[in-house]
C-alpha cells in the first residue's frame, strides 16, 4: 500500500498559469496524479499546449512529447527540468 504521508508535488507556477489561464483547465482538476486526458487535455489542447511551451522555452516541444508524458506529474517534471535548462 502506498504511503500517503508524502506531500503532493506542487505544480510549477508558470505551468499552473498556462493550464488555468490559457487552456482553461479547472483548478480542481490539477491533481498531479491525474492523466492528461482526465484534466481535459484533448488532442486540440495538446497542440495548443505544445505551442505555449515552445514559446515559453524558445525551443520546440512536440505534441508527441507531451502525449508521452501521460500524467500531470510527468508534465510538471518535464516543464520544471526544461525551464531550468533555459
Amino acid at each position: 500500500m502506498p504511503e500517503h504521508n508524502q506531500p503532493t508535488p506542487a505544480i510549477h507556477p508558470r505551468l499552473h498559469d498556462l493550464l488555468l489561464r490559457e487552456l482553461r483547465i479547472e483548478p480542481d482538476a490539477l491533481d498531479p496524479a491525474a492523466t492528461l486526458d482526465a484534466i481535459g487535455l484533448d488532442s486540440l489542447a495538446v497542440v495548443e499546449l505544445s505551442v505555449l511551451l515552445t514559446e515559453e522555452f524558445g525551443k520546440p516541444v512536440t505534441e508527441d512529447q507531451i502525449t508521452a508524458l501521460r500524467t500531470l506529474e510527468n508534465l510538471n517534471r518535464f516543464f520544471t527540468s526544461t525551464s531550468q535548462k533555459g
